[in-house]
């Protein structure tokens, strides 16, 4: 096995003290620039590589990330869901894995685990603003992370997502092609997402003067085809389905040509399905969620600096598609 090089072998080549060595490789102190760049130079040729554990555990860190699984994620049997935190979770565990870090799951029901856990940060893809988990660690000074909700304390990162703003992008572009009466379609888990969606929604038309015309989707989405056509039957001349069943949608709707007429607009948000939508022509639009992690470890450094005066906010990028459809 070939001995890892230390600090101490670099500065018997480079006849200097092992303190020089550490502030030329970590920009610090008052070396002349041209002795940094010998000893960054002679300790690339010794193949030198930083000890991320060594350093973290000098600096208080423990480079793990607790992510926490929210209250009642089992009994969210939709296909949504699971797959919604399966790929959130891949992305907790490849942005801390590029980040050095370790991944701790942490049960939302369970902030007494928080008295004993050794991490950095605590992760909620999810979460509502009474959970008792994120008081817990708020009280006990550890940086929290969330998605959608705004955490005012000066060691918190709050990543928006981009649900609401997709949201009004959406129903904005549907008025625009004259639609007068715009259903909503959402599913009925009671996710923070979906409500985040029919809260935008409902806002959104309470400020044009508009009735809501909402319809809910069981787990399965078994009742889509009802619902879709309870949506038209009740006078919507165009659908935003917060519910990611663009290609669905779309299919029935040619399916049900007799019952419901071609005229009917449709938007679909979507979070995986993005090329499927594009290949039907279905206009959607798109939110990036699975970026949230590594949004975050970017944004981590600066949360441990205890000298900030406000949280960290981080908006992740988000697109509206036009599809060749005229619905």
């Amino acid at each position: 096995m070939t001995r890892q090089v230390t600090l101490k072998d670099i500065a018997l080549r480079a006849g200097v003290s092992t303190a020089a060595i550490s502030q030329a490789l970590n920009d610090r102190g008052s070396l002349r620039p041209e002795t940094r760049e010998r000893i960054k130079a002679l300790a690339a040729e010794l193949g030198y590589q930083p000890n991320k554990y060594a350093a973290a555990l000098r600096s208080g860190r423990t480079m793990s990330v607790g992510f926490v699984v929210p209250e009642g994620a089992e009994l969210d049997l939709s296909k949504r869901g699971a797959l919604h935190r399966t790929r959130h979770i891949g992305a907790m565990v490849r942005a801390a894995a590029d980040q050095g870090f370790t991944v701790t799951m942490l049960p939302a029901a369970r902030p007494d685990l928080l008295r004993g856990a050794q991490i950095d940060v605590v992760y909620f893809a999810e979460v509502a603003a009474d959970d008792s988990l994120l008081r817990e660690a708020i009280a006990r000074g550890i940086p929290v992370a969330t998605n959608d909700l705004y955490v005012d304390t000066q060691r918190s990162i709050t990543v928006r997502t981009g649900y609401d703003e997709a949201v009004r992008a959406a129903l904005g572009l549907l008025e625009a092609r004259g639609a007068r009466r715009i259903g909503f379609l959402v599913d009925d888990a009671g996710s923070p997402r979906d409500e985040i969606g029919e809260t935008a929604y409902r806002a959104w038309s309470t400020v044009r003067g508009r009735d809501p015309l909402v319809a809910h989707l069981d787990a399965e989405h078994d009742a889509l085809p009802r619902r879709v056509a309870e949506l038209r039957d009740a006078g919507a001349d165009a659908i935003f389905s917060f519910a990611e069943e663009g290609p669905a949608i779309y299919l029935q709707l040619d399916a049900m040509d007799l019952v419901i007429p071609r005229d009917v607009q449709l938007i679909a948000l979507c979070t995986s399905d993005c090329a499927v939508n594009a290949r039907l022509g279905v206009t959607h639009v798109c939110v990036h969620p699975e970026q949230a992690p590594a949004a975050m470890f970017r944004a981590l450094g600066a949360v441990r600096d205890l000298d900030r005066d406000a949280p960290d906010v981080v908006d992740l990028p988000w697109e509206l598609v036009r599809g060749s459809s005229t619905r």
